[in-house]
């Protein structure tokens, strides 16, 4: 693991987040990993990949956000998080398997709680790919159950997606 280049992407997002927030004190992580403003009772989720970062912010609800670089990285780990009911996305190749594991990235951040299974625990309704869209992503542990709005855009060679 390239740790200068993990650091540089974790203060890029950092910067960015009190760039679009200035007046909230720095950014704390609570003890399952997720981030937040100890001043501000906002929700927060940050991303990085390659060159980009991102953050989003709410007031009234969890939120999750993922960005990934297309790259053919994706291949090597698809068992992990595809399940046999989400194979429709392979009809989009790279772009539908990361469609996939951005969508559950963004639900595990948007859960923020650890221990989910992407297989078990995650699942993404499929529907045709656009450059940008809405897709439907649901999160089921035990009695937790929630299906979320994800919104993507394809850019660049990348792919942004948050909860809506």
């Amino acid at each position: 693991m390239d740790f200068e280049k993990v650091n540089r992407h974790n203060l890029a997002a950092r910067v960015l987040a009190h760039t679009v927030c200035p007046d909230f004190d720095f950014l704390e992580k609570d003890e399952y990993g997720k981030p937040y403003f100890d001043s501000e009772d906002h929700k927060i989720s940050i991303t990085h990949a390659g060159k980009y970062a991102g953050f989003m912010f709410t007031k009234k609800r969890e939120c999750g956000i993922d960005m990934e670089e297309i790259t053919e990285r994706v291949r090597r780990i698809q068992g992990k998080f595809m399940r046999p009911d989400e194979e429709a996305f392979l009809a989009d190749d790279l772009k539908g398997l990361y469609m996939l594991w951005c969508a559950k990235e963004a639900l595990y951040k948007y859960y923020g709680f650890k221990a989910l299974d992407f297989k078990q625990h995650l699942k993404l309704d499929y529907a045709p790919l656009k450059e940008s869209g809405t897709l439907t992503g649901h999160i089921h542990k035990d009695n937790y159950k929630q299906s979320l709005e994800l919104e993507y855009s394809f850019f660049d060679n990348y792919l942004i997606l948050h909860t809506a």
